[in-house]
């Protein structure tokens, strides 16, 4: 039983060993699985992100952009519940506290453009057959923000956990929404 303990811490310290700081100029590509949260008037669902990320020099700073898609619910007038999709883009500013190494704690800030479509784009609601007064089809735009932790298990490959909150500032049937992510970044260079 001892060997195996030892076998396996020294198999994790060498994985360990190999994971590296951040280097100025660095690349990432990364993926994320979430699940959107039940608040108010949405119910939970989940959503995917993916995107490119790079370093800013050498004292943290950070930066990203990623496409991202969005699917629950939302609710209408008399209890009714519609189908809620979002799709767009997303860029942000970040700071990332590298002192925990190769553990990291990133932060970000930015804003988001996207293209959102209600009620499978039906414009007639489905319990009364009544027209929905605003647009169930069209472009929104928002603020975004994420508190990231960041391991970093192999010289090329971090493993990420995060909160995101998006607030919409234009659309009528959802305002706010935040989520609970996992996924992985890979280093380019």
């Amino acid at each position: 039983m001892k060997k195996n303990v030892l076998i396996l811490f020294l198999a994790c310290f060498c994985i360990l060993a190999q994971a590296q700081g951040r280097r100025k100029n660095q690349s990432a590509v990364h993926a994320e699985y979430g699940y959107v949260m039940e608040k108010g008037d949405l119910s939970a669902g989940y959503m995917l992100k993916g995107g490119y990320s790079k370093v800013f020099g050498e004292k943290g700073f950070l930066g990203k952009v990623e496409g991202f898609y969005q699917n629950y619910e939302v609710s209408y007038l008399d209890n009714q519940i519609l189908p809620y999709q979002k799709y767009g883009f997303n860029v942000n500013a970040g700071y990332s506290y590298e002192g925990l190494a190769p553990i990291y704690l990133n932060g970000w800030l930015g804003g988001y453009v996207g293209y959102e479509t209600v009620n499978d784009g039906n414009s007639k609601d489905p319990k009364y057959n009544a027209e929905i007064p605003v647009p169930v089809k069209g472009f929104v735009y928002g603020i975004s923000g994420s508190a990231e932790i960041e391991f970093a298990f192999a010289r090329k490959i971090s493993f990420l956990a995060n909160y995101s909150q998006f607030y919409d500032l234009k659309s009528e049937f959802s305002k706010s929404t935040y989520g609970l992510f996992g996924g992985f970044r890979y280093y380019i260079n």
